[in-house]
């Protein structure tokens, strides 16, 4: 399997947020995840089993109590199959399909439910919880959307082939389920938001906007786990030359601006690179593999813009820039990294002086103290 394209370019989720583009997308669930959802479906449908066996009959709106239970059996097997597949990978089309045997399951236990105020309803409000609560908000929509649909097609039914009349009590539970199920919605909204929030400080720099370091790693995992000869990977390292003289001589401020400086020139220079903050004044990128010639171009390309905004805003910037590819130098970042920390030391001291600092920083080293 080869690395697409988005492995390298989404830099809001590199890990857990599956997108479909760039604002849509659901949340994959890890696998303890899964395995407590499916199994709370199984247990949902043992309940079923037990309610519906120990009724002496069912009205026969659409099933008898035995075809009824002949349904809860085939989606015992399907939930089954769902399980399988979802332990293999987890895609929309089968999130969207498993949510979809909850809700024919559970509206046909409540067309058939003896009881005037059904409690096999209140399975509605598990299945909304359950998917929309775990894969976002634009599945949480659709489930709602479902369920709803699912109690008019029940509650029709019963009033309609089962017999059933409307009375207060049936008005009050409707009410109640609504309430409660679009006050679920609207709080999910306010916690998805609130997790996106909390995901984005996790992996993401508050002053340059690149990735910080936990970002990082979590992308590099993705990237490096696909590369192998036939798709190898670049990775570059820049590390900004006397930036501790810059913090010193114009305060850190100042030592902000140029960090956020250069992180917009190395994040554009890096071309289709998932770009990042590694700490201070060092920055990554990952790059799909890139040649010689293509290096030397971004090196070029990143040398000539810290240059000319140094020379523009008589502000110190100058930076040294160094390369490693997996999986020739090495399979993780940490080993690469370092691989790229050597080759970056062994070109900055083959560069003269006036090639590794720029004016500014020259001033700022050469300048004696005040007496």
């Amino acid at each position: 399997m080869g690395i697409k394209s988005s492995d390298w370019s989404d830099r809001r989720h590199p890990c857990h947020w599956e997108a479909e583009s760039d604002d849509a997308g659901f949340w994959v669930p890890d696998r303890s995840e899964l395995v407590t959802q499916f199994f709370t479906r199984y247990l949902f449908f043992s309940l079923a089993v037990i309610y519906f066996s120990t009724l002496e009959s069912v009205r026969p709106v659409l099933f008898s109590i035995e075809q009824l239970l002949v349904a809860l059996g085939v989606y015992f097997f399907i939930n089954s199959w769902f399980f399988r597949q979802a332990l293999q990978d987890v895609t929309l089309l089968k999130i969207r399909s498993a949510m979809s045997a909850d809700l024919i399951i559970v509206t046909l236990c409540v067309i058939h439910d003896p009881n005037p105020i059904p409690p096999s309803a209140l399975a509605f409000l598990m299945v909304l919880l359950g998917n929309g609560m775990r894969y976002g908000m634009r599945l949480f929509a659709e489930v709602l959307g479902g369920a709803f649909l699912g109690m008019a097609i029940a509650f029709a039914f019963r009033y309609r082939l089962g017999g059933f009349e409307v009375n207060a009590g049936d008005v009050f539970f409707g009410v109640f389920w609504v309430t409660l199920a679009l006050y679920a919605y609207i709080l999910m909204g306010h916690i998805e938001a609130q997790r996106r929030q909390l995901d984005y400080r996790s992996r993401f720099d508050t002053l340059t906007g690149l990735l910080n370091r936990h970002g990082l790693l979590a992308a590099a995992d993705t990237i490096f786990d696909k590369t192998n000869a036939g798709t190898p990977a670049t990775v570059l390292f820049a590390d900004l030359n006397q930036f501790k003289a810059v913090n010193d001589r114009y305060g850190h401020g100042v030592g902000d601006r140029v960090l956020a400086e250069f992180a917009q020139i190395f994040n554009e220079s890096a071309e289709m690179g998932v770009c990042g903050r590694w700490g201070g004044d060092e920055f990554v990128a990952l790059l799909p593999q890139r040649d010689e010639a293509a290096i030397h171009q971004i090196f070029e390309r990143i040398e000539a813009r810290t240059e000319a905004w140094s020379a523009s805003n008589g502000l110190p910037m100058a930076v040294s820039l160094g390369v490693s590819h997996a999986p020739r130098d090495g399979n993780d970042l940490m080993t690469l990294l370092s691989v790229a920390d050597i080759h970056l030391y062994q070109s900055k001291s083959k560069q003269p002086e006036s090639a590794v600092l720029s004016p500014f920083n020259r001033i700022l080293i050469d300048e004696p103290k005040a007496s």
